[in-house]
């Protein structure tokens, strides 16, 4: 569409074996993502991921790809919340590829996602992970612009998430969010909004740490909700709804406090980047 833009971010991380640490060897960022200066935090090497549109229009589409090398850490996050613009016709499409290699690690943690009245947007995602990767991997998202009174007035979301293990697919969710058209499937009674989260975490200590989230029952405002469930010996995840933005951040960072007990390298402060 005119006006529109076509975006591809290409990021390739590596491992110095002589210094031992993580290093960025590639970077193509432009259009719809542009990249911040890598920075060291617990032996991780992070960098954010930072929109200058402010979000995507219709006929946008932006295509990721990162690789990280075996034994390499990395932490990806963004500044502030990914937002639909409201879209008169047509749609925009993201499209997001993860590869981790042998004992390497990724934390990706980006803010929630803001679909605003009459957007319409495809996202998929697919994570390959080598047989000793690990990862934790977060999805949050809101149900509008609740400040301007846009409750569940998106047109379409369809997400699409594919997690390999050596090749093998070991997870795969489709889901097709249409509010306007039907019920929103996400309701809760006596909530005017609810907002969503996954945390998906990957790994040898995936079993270990979604028991200990499974036996602990309660999250500190009493008001969200939440379900721990393992998918296989090595991929777990976690899911949160609440009714207000606030308190799904507090959950996430609850989770993610009690995850690093497992997951030491989860210990990463964005703050600084």
């Amino acid at each position: 569409m005119q006006g529109s833009l076509q975006s591809q971010v290409h990021l390739k991380f590596g491992y110095d074996t002589e210094r031992e640490r993580t290093i960025l060897s590639k970077r193509q960022a432009g259009g719809l993502c542009s990249l911040s200066k890598t920075y060291w935090n617990e032996g991780v090497l992070g960098l954010q991921l930072v929109n200058p549109t402010a979000g995507l229009f219709s006929g946008d589409e932006l295509s990721m790809k990162v690789e990280i090398a075996d034994k390499a850490q990395v932490a990806l996050t963004s500044p502030s919340a990914t937002r639909y613009h409201t879209m008169t016709e047509g749609q925009a499409r993201i499209t997001q590829e993860f590869h981790i290699g042998e004992n390497a690690w990724l934390d990706s943690w980006p803010e929630i996602i803001i679909p605003q009245k009459d957007s319409d947007v495809i996202q998929t995602t697919k994570i390959h992970l080598a047989e000793n990767a690990s990862m934790v991997f977060l999805d949050s998202l809101a149900p509008g612009r609740i400040a301007h009174g846009e409750n569940y007035t998106f047109r379409r979301l369809e997400t699409c998430l594919e997690i390999y293990q050596s090749d093998q697919l070991i997870a795969k969710e489709r889901c097709v969010l249409s509010p306007t058209e039907g019920r929103w499937p996400l309701a809760v009674p006596d909530w005017e909004s609810c907002y969503y989260g996954a945390i998906w975490i990957a790994g040898s200590e995936a079993a270990k740490v979604i028991l200990a989230l499974q036996s602990n029952s309660e999250l500190p405002d009493k008001t969200s909700h939440y379900g721990a469930s393992l998918l296989s010996p090595q991929l777990g995840v976690v899911r949160i709804i609440s009714p207000s933005s606030l308190l799904l951040k507090k959950a996430t960072l609850h989770f993610r406090d009690i995850i690093q007990q497992d997951l030491p390298l989860l210990k990463m402060s964005f703050r600084k980047l």
